[in-house]
């Protein structure tokens, strides 16, 4: 199979690699598709494509550029589902999972439950916010913040002040929540592909740091879930209508696990680190399983 990854990045990039070495030790062809080196072409009723660069035909496409993809990043997801190009994961799913807030409110939708979040969309709501969530610290989060970027523990006003000078955007808003120390809690990012769960592992962040992404130099080791953790995974990844997805939780002592946030390009370098699966390998046997006609 031709197996087009949506991503600026090149085989350089860890996910990239190792989804090459997969596809080659299964006699498939991993093929790196740049959005902006297409363009989309609408030709009476037909759906079709420049291209600037020649790529083979494509049985199937993953889209990883991440939470960041832009309009045009769906706008292309969609011209590749309208010219019947399969997609793994899915427009919707996508859609979803590109933005924090939806994502939250895709799996309360669902009767799963999530940290105490409030929206704004403007700084004199942040203390309103604020009192609401109990008082400081809290979390502040962008919408479409990756590995830990653009989010930050907020403990006063002036701080406050701050962070919403250079992160809030009035058009994307922001995200304000619940503080839980990382002392009372365990994080776990839980990889589900199809619905398995291909691999899970335990997230301790940096001494100087309250966040565990391993971007943010947070520690991972790997983990047995428990029933209730793994049932909840494979509800928060079909909730978000995805086929491959990390799911973020946080277990709280003497609480029920909360889902942090869903992710549909998931890296797996920790992942594959702290278990020693193969990940890039499972992810090829899905699409290659479910879309080899």
């Amino acid at each position: 199979m031709n197996i087009g990854v949506l991503t600026i990045n090149d085989f350089s990039f860890h996910p990239n690699s190792r989804l090459k070495q997969a596809a080659q030790d299964s006699g498939n062809e991993i093929i790196l598709i740049n959005p902006y080196d297409i363009l989309c072409s609408l030709k009476g009723s037909r759906f079709e494509f420049f291209i600037e660069k020649q790529y083979k035909k494509l049985d199937v496409i993953m889209p990883r550029q991440g939470s960041p993809m832009g309009d045009y990043g769906l706008v292309l997801l969609r011209q590749f589902m309208h010219s019947k190009i399969p997609l793994v994961n899915s427009l919707k799913g996508v859609t979803i999972a590109r933005n924090q807030f939806i994502t939250l409110q895709t799996l309360v939708s669902s009767g799963l439950n999530v940290p105490s979040t409030i929206f704004i969309t403007k700084p004199e709501s942040f203390l309103s916010a604020v009192k609401q969530l109990g008082g400081f610290p809290v979390v502040a989060k962008q919408v479409d913040g990756m590995g830990g970027d653009g989010v930050i523990k907020i403990s006063s006003q002036p701080e406050a002040k701050a962070f919403l000078t250079r992160f809030l955007n009035p058009g994307k808003g922001l995200l304000v929540q619940q503080f839980i120390n990382p002392q009372e809690r365990t994080d776990i990012r839980v990889f589900v592909i199809g619905d398995k769960i291909a691999g899970a592992m335990a997230l301790v962040p940096d001494s100087r740091d309250f966040r565990t992404n391993i971007h943010q130099k947070g520690h991972a080791r790997p983990v047995e879930l428990t029933k209730a953790c793994a049932s909840i995974a494979l509800k928060a990844a079909k909730a978000c209508q995805l086929q491959i997805a990390g799911i973020d939780l946080i277990v709280e002592k003497g609480g029920p696990p909360l889902l942090l946030e869903v992710n549909y390009s998931p890296g797996f370098k920790g992942l594959e680190a702290a278990t020693g699966k193969d990940i890039a390998k499972q992810i090829l046997a899905y699409v290659t399983s479910t879309y080899n006609n």
